[in-house]
This record gives C-alpha cells, structure tokens and sequence, in this order.
C-alpha cells in the first residue's frame, strides 16, 4: 500500500471535521481563551501608594510619580504577587525634561512610522479631560503684566 503524503493526509483531516451543513465538527472541544483577570479601563486610577496612573495593555502602565521631590513619568511593567500589583524591572523612569523631549519628538516618532504605513491614533487635547497645561513660565509673564525682554530693557536704562 502506498505511503500518503502529509499535505494528502492533512486535507483529508480537514474534509473530515466539516459536516455538510458547514458546521465544524468538534467545536466543544475547542481550547478556551485565556481570561484577563482585570477589566482594562481608559481613566485615570490612583495606585496603592496615591499616585494616578494609566493602563497600557494588561501588564504595562504609564504611572506619574514624585521621586526625591521631582515629577516622574513612568512606563512600566508589572506582576501580581499575593493579590498586588508591584512594578517589575522592565521600564523606564523619565523625569519631566526627558518627557518634555519625548513629546517634542512625537511628530518625527509618528512621521517615521507613516512611511513604514502604520497609523497612530492622535488624542483630542482640547476634549473632555480639560484644557492645555499652561507652562509655569507663562504665568509668571501674566502676573507682571510684561513680557521678559520688556521687564530686562527697563532695567539697562539707568
């Protein structure tokens, strides 16, 4: 008796599990998808220690933190251990100057990423979360009513 070939064989098995109505025999057999054990949400959430952070996926988040008195930006991954969520090695911690310059890079990041042809989803700032951040600078110019350069030529005319 001639030996079949696995391509023969594999489209035999595959005739086999349909059933002339279409249905695909052996469906309750079927593995079960694995379960997240968190339903994601896109809010803002405050973690155990009172810093707010953002969900990324299952595993990653985006946390603002304070370290020795600066603000903190960071992303990183986390495991569960005995029911609490702890910060894992893989991350990193940028500090508001490194953040200032990632975001100042997000239209080269985004640009480089077209020409390969994938898209990325632009957030609304202007939305319901509120408005734009004002810079501190700028708020020190409202209070004195002049802008910087005014303020410094009043005082050389001595």
């Amino acid at each position: 008796m001639p030996k079949e070939t696995a391509a023969i064989r594999g489209r035999k098995r595959a005739n086999d599990d349909y059933e002339d109505d279409g249905f695909v025999v052996g469906d309750d057999i079927a593995p079960k998808s694995k379960k997240t054990k968190k339903s994601q949400s896109a809010g803002k959430r405050v973690d155990d220690e009172g810093n707010d952070f953002w969900e990324l996926s299952a595993k990653r988040r985006v946390t603002v933190s304070e370290f020795r008195g600066k603000s903190m930006v960071s992303i990183r991954e986390y495991y569960e251990k005995d029911g609490k969520d702890l910060p894992g090695k893989k991350g990193i911690s940028l500090t508001l100057d490194q953040y200032n310059a990632l975001v100042e890079l997000l239209p080269e990041i985004e640009a480089a990423l077209a020409k390969k042809g994938e898209s990325v989803k632009r957030p609304d700032f202007e939305g319901a979360r509120g408005g734009p951040v004002k810079d501190d600078q700028d708020s020190e110019d409202d209070d004195t009513g002049k802008k910087n350069f005014e303020a410094t030529s009043d005082e050389d005319g001595d």
